[in-house]
């Protein structure tokens, strides 16, 4: 989804052509892209450094996605950067699909509902 040749910076801009630079790079201090590192060239980034950089370009683009699918989004994310894709996450206004085995991260979000899967069964349960 983001062009490797591109800055962090760049590729947000790719998406949110509307945004001014000041909301673009505030979103990118928000996501651990500060300063320089939201200059930094995408094709240098880490797994961890590639998603919160694609989810960045994503909350901020225009229009906005109506829907988030995510996959366990908190693979290859240290605490602090967890701390932030939760911040982000939870400010994001569509619908939400998350598949993660990170309960803490699920009910960090708020989910009004959990589809769990064990040994077969599907039980909906309210958090």
């Amino acid at each position: 989804m983001l062009d490797p040749a591109l800055t962090v910076a760049g590729n947000v801009a790719r998406f949110a052509p509307q945004a001014s630079p000041n909301a673009i790079r505030a979103n990118l201090a928000r996501m651990l892209f500060p300063g320089r590192r939201a200059d930094q060239a995408v094709a240098t980034l880490s797994g961890g450094e590639l998603f919160r950089a694609t989810l960045a370009a994503l909350l901020l683009a225009e229009p906005a996605p109506q829907l988030l699918m995510l996959d366990e989004p908190t693979n290859n994310l240290d605490m602090p950067s967890v701390r932030h894709l939760t911040e982000a996450v939870r400010c994001f206004r569509g619908a939400l699909l998350v598949a993660s085995h990170d309960v803490p991260f699920l009910r960090e979000l708020g989910l009004t509902r959990w589809l769990r899967l064990d040994g077969g069964l599907e039980e909906i349960d309210p958090l």
